[in-house]
């Protein structure tokens, strides 16, 4: 596959999250829910255009059957039996898929299409559930073209008009947030991935002081939190010779501006580790002149930059910065150059950057649905695309966990039933273990009763061998299996 799939996020104009007005901390804490909270996040901007139409397939898939397995313990993956020849045959099944194919943030997106048809291939056409009995399994994927109000419509529909049985989401707050907010109103399990876990808990229900106590019934995630990437940060920072003083560069999106979430973001993190933090302000997406803050990062002195912004804002920032004279030893840019693409326009100019992963190559977790290792995952994701691995593959998480939840689930005409078996979830995914049966903690990685914080892992870009730019890991945080061993040392940046 060409990379043209993997510039979908280029084809919006940039300023649709932004709508060219300027959110104040004050206001964003008010929108996103947080206010008060211990931790929390946006929802997005898009709301301020409705969407309407285009963009939306239907993809259907299904999985052989297997034996069935325990209520509260997880099968192998699944594969086909004599079993399935023998089934009575069951009603169709169907799972929606809520995903930001087109505009600003269709990067989380990019694996989500190659998921569906990979479950295809492995698990066939049809698969025996939990109720035993041999279903036809359809996946429909709906485009939320990267607007908040869109997600929670094509939510709504697959819910009220497909009759969906289980939800599936990811792609950042702007998607999974009026997607689980649907479900919860409507009634409809869904399984929620790539996004901060507070945004769907305190996001949501602002008052809340516990996540222990979040009162969801139907929504699920294996997410990561802010509070993991900034301390994977510090990690990383602290074995860098800086003067520690850090540059925020933050877009003017609540996606963005959730990296600045009270206590846990950025600004409150790096202070708390003794670094001298410079916040010039929010800047609109699509801005074409950086000099102001560019100015503001010289005159301060800072030697780290940090930020986190969907689109073509920070390879147009970091052309600049090179124009100016700014040239800061250490960056990090969480999301601004996850498309591959995007870094090989860059060139060597990328090299040195620090970025987020919510799926890396390198964890020692397997495929449920395939049985292939990460990295074997990997291997076959770059053979498809003829390009690098991609961290989306977090997405794909998503479609395994689907599977084992369906497997278990002794009733399908019951979505109670389909919940019973989200709530005993208890196995290994691309993300790492996921354990629904462990005691709630919300110091620890069970964080409120539907939510388990996954992996995180922090990479830096480089020359590669295989392929021009790779990434391998300098830091990971809550990965299970994953030793100092799997790390690489983080290095300056040598500008040229």
């Amino acid at each position: 596959m060409s990379d043209d799939r993997r510039n979908d996020s280029d084809q919006k104009d940039p300023d649709r999250l932004a709508g060219g007005n300027s959110v104040s901390r004050r206001q964003f804490l008010k929108i996103a829910g947080v206010a008060g909270a211990a931790v929390g996040a946006g929802a997005g901007l898009g709301g301020l255009i409705a969407a309407c139409g285009g963009g939306e397939t239907t993809t259907t898939t299904a999985a052989p059957g297997t034996t069935e397995a325990p209520a509260t313990t997880t099968t192998a993956a699944p594969g086909t039996t004599t079993t399935s020849a023998a089934a009575e045959q069951g009603r169709e099944i169907k799972v929606g898929v809520v995903s930001p194919v087109t505009g600003p943030i269709a990067i989380f997106a990019i694996a989500d299409k190659w998921g569906i048809d990979l479950t295809r291939e492995f698990l066939g056409d049809e698969m025996v559930l939990g109720d035993g009995k041999l279903h036809k399994v359809s996946w429909l994927l709906r485009d939320t073209q990267s607007d908040d109000s869109r997600a929670s419509q094509v939510t709504s529909d697959l819910i009220l008009n497909d009759k969906v049985d289980l939800l599936t989401v990811g792609g950042s707050p702007t998607t999974a947030v009026p997607a689980a907010v649907q479900a919860e109103t409507n009634g409809t399990p869904i399984l929620a991935s790539n996004c901060p876990w507070g945004a769907i808990v305190f996001g949501r229900y602002p008052d809340l002081k516990n996540p222990a106590d979040c009162p969801d019934k139907w929504v699920f995630g294996s997410l990561f939190g802010v509070e993991q990437a900034t301390a994977a940060l510090v990690k990383v920072f602290a074995k860098l010779p800086t003067n520690k003083v850090a540059g925020l560069f933050l877009g003017n999106t609540l996606d963005t501006q959730a990296w600045q979430t009270p206590g846990i973001g950025f600004e409150d993190t790096l202070k708390a580790a003794g670094y001298t933090v410079v916040n010039p302000g929010y800047f609109n997406l699509g801005t074409e002149d950086f000099t102001s803050m560019i100015n503001e990062y010289k005159k301060a002195g800072c030697e780290i930059n940090v930020g986190s912004n969907p689109g073509k804002d920070f390879p147009n920032f970091w052309t600049q910065c090179a124009q100016q004279g700014y040239k800061p030893k250490v960056c990090n840019e969480m999301i601004g150059l996850g498309a591959y693409s995007d870094q090989l326009a860059m060139g060597e100019a990328a090299y040195g950057i620090i970025q987020i992963f919510t799926w890396h190559k390198s964890w020692p977790y397997k495929d449920f649905i395939s049985g292939m290792t990460n990295a074997e995952l990997a291997d076959r994701y770059e053979k498809d695309f003829n390009a690098p691995w991609d961290q989306f593959i977090t997405g794909y998480m998503r479609n395994g966990w689907a599977v084992d939840v369906l497997k278990r689930t002794k009733d399908l005409d019951s979505k109670e039933s389909i919940v019973e078996a989200i709530k005993t979830t208890k196995i290994e995914l691309i993300t790492g273990p996921i354990d629904l049966t462990a005691p709630v903690d919300p110091a620890g990685l069970h964080v409120s009763p539907g939510i388990w914080k996954q992996p995180i892992s922090l990479g830096q870009l480089q020359k590669g061998q295989k392929w021009q730019v790779e990434a391998p890991m300098v830091a990971a945080v809550d990965a299970p299996g994953v030793t100092d061993a799997d790390l690489v040392d983080p290095f300056i940046i040598e500008w040229k």
